[in-house]
């Protein structure tokens, strides 16, 4: 019996009704799994495959939703290392390649280079101009 199935025994309503309940009532998804007697990931998975991820409250929603992304600066890390900082540390391991600068550095990664540069190569321009 799948999920949706037991829902809809358990409550006697067909589960986009049962979801709709829980969502007007201010539950969050993780609440309304935990009601359900159902792990949040496969709930949500439901929730999502009907479309029904608009009718909860987003300052209730803890997990990010696929078709509801999360904006501003929810869930960004704080960066560790400012931009200056990570050229001069490339800049002291002179011209070698992004692996080997993995396999000798622990942190920060070649990675978070790319990241922050947009490129290896781009990032080695910079720091070649702070020598």
């Amino acid at each position: 019996m799948t999920v949706v199935h037991k829902i809809r025994k358990e409550f006697n309503e067909p589960f986009r009704d049962v979801v709709a309940g829980f969502a007007q009532m201010g539950y969050s998804q993780t609440a309304a799994a935990s009601a359900c007697e159902v792990p949040r990931s496969t709930f949500q998975h439901h929730v999502q495959r009907f479309g029904l991820c608009e009718l909860f409250d987003r300052k209730n929603y803890l997990p990010e939703c696929k078709s509801h992304p999360r904006t501003g600066n929810e869930g960004k890390r704080k960066q560790i290392f400012t931009d200056g900082h990570l050229l001069t540390i490339l800049a002291a391991h002179g011209d070698i390649g992004r692996d080997r600068f993995d396999y000798l550095q622990k942190a920060p990664c070649a990675s978070t280079i790319i990241k922050r540069f947009g490129s290896w190569s781009d990032a080695k321009r910079l720091a070649r101009g702070l020598r």
